[in-house]
């Protein structure tokens, strides 16, 4: 009796086994859609999506969509990819924000969790940039300024990764910025004297830079950008540790090992075609190829991380 139940066990293990390979074998059928949680217009994360998706679709043989869903702060795309089917149809391209610092704050309808990765593709270059002629160019001066002026901060929100680390050099300076959050953030704010400083993409204040209107005090990732080496890191000049503001594609928890190998794989090949490569280039983003497992590890490790400095900066209890 033992024997024979055995027996039905293991026949019962090998066909769930053949069914969830068939099912496997038998996607993907219809269209891709890669959500994004932010307007079109000049996003760099939509303009590599854009001239990624045909290759994506050569590869898995059905077509892929991009498909721009902004708003509340990219938790709404975020949360409608964490509570769509598991069946590998939809993507997100979703950043550190959503999935690390707002869901800390207690911002999300949904856990970090509730997504999976199909890996880490590319980082936004952040810098902190002020206008040419300020009386500092790099962070020891900024410190050494703020110490008997007020200095104002012109930011995306408190949940932003930029502002925590521009907030962290704050504190690691002994001073506090006079901050202010901006739902359209826009060098202008400096050029027409609103805010001393700012944390923006270096893409966005090229033109900026490149006339001399402009200037970097530091790069905000782990290392210089490769657009601008003489631009030392915030980890470089002392005043804390410089984090990646990374983006990642993702599909909702539940979806099965072997549609997530086939996406996290058509991805990375897309990045790596020469058209995809020539506008990566072109908007600035910086590659950043992660498989899945290392990017949870990844992320496991950052919302300990952030939630030690959010605490630290009284952002959260």
């Amino acid at each position: 009796m033992l024997k024979k139940s055995m027996v039905m066990a293991c026949l019962a293990v090998m066909i769930a086994g053949c069914l969830i390979s068939a099912g496997a074998a038998d996607w993907p059928k219809k269209p891709i859609q890669i959500l994004i949680p932010w307007p079109p217009a000049n996003d760099p994360s939509t303009m590599v999506a854009t001239a990624m998706a045909p290759v994506m679709a050569k590869t898995l043989g059905v077509p892929v969509k991009v498909v721009n869903k902004p708003g509340g702060g990219a938790v709404l795309a975020t949360a409608e990819l964490a509570q769509s089917r598991p069946d590998g149809y939809t993507i997100g391209l979703i950043s550190i924000g959503p999935m690390i610092t707002q869901v800390i704050r207690g911002k999300t309808p949904y856990k970090n969790q509730d997504l999976q990765p199909l890996g880490l593709v590319w980082s936004s270059p952040f810098t902190l940039a002020c206008k040419a002629d300020a009386p500092y160019s790099n962070l020891k001066e900024l410190v050494e300024y703020a110490k008997t002026h007020d200095l104002r901060l012109a930011h995306w929100g408190l949940g932003a990764v930029p502002t925590l680390i521009a907030m962290n050099v704050a504190k690691q300076g002994g001073f506090t910025w006079k901050e202010t959050a901006y739902k359209d953030l826009n060098p202008l704010l400096v050029m027409k004297g609103d805010a001393d400083v700012i944390t923006f993409s270096t893409p966005g204040l090229t033109d900026y830079l490149e006339s001399g209107q402009m200037k970097l005090l530091a790069a905000m990732l782990p290392d210089r950008l490769p657009k601008y080496p003489n631009v030392a890191t915030v980890e470089e000049q002392g005043f804390g540790k410089g984090y990646s503001i990374w983006f990642g594609a993702f599909v909702p928890a539940g979806v099965e090992k072997e549609k997530v190998t086939t996406l996290s794989q058509a991805f990375f090949q897309a990045m790596k075609d020469p058209k995809v490569e020539e506008i990566i280039a072109n908007v600035g983003v910086v590659p950043q190829a992660t498989g899945p497992k290392e990017a949870r590890q990844r992320m496991d490790d950052e919302l300990n991380e952030f939630g030690a400095i959010m605490k630290e900066l009284g952002v959260i209890n």
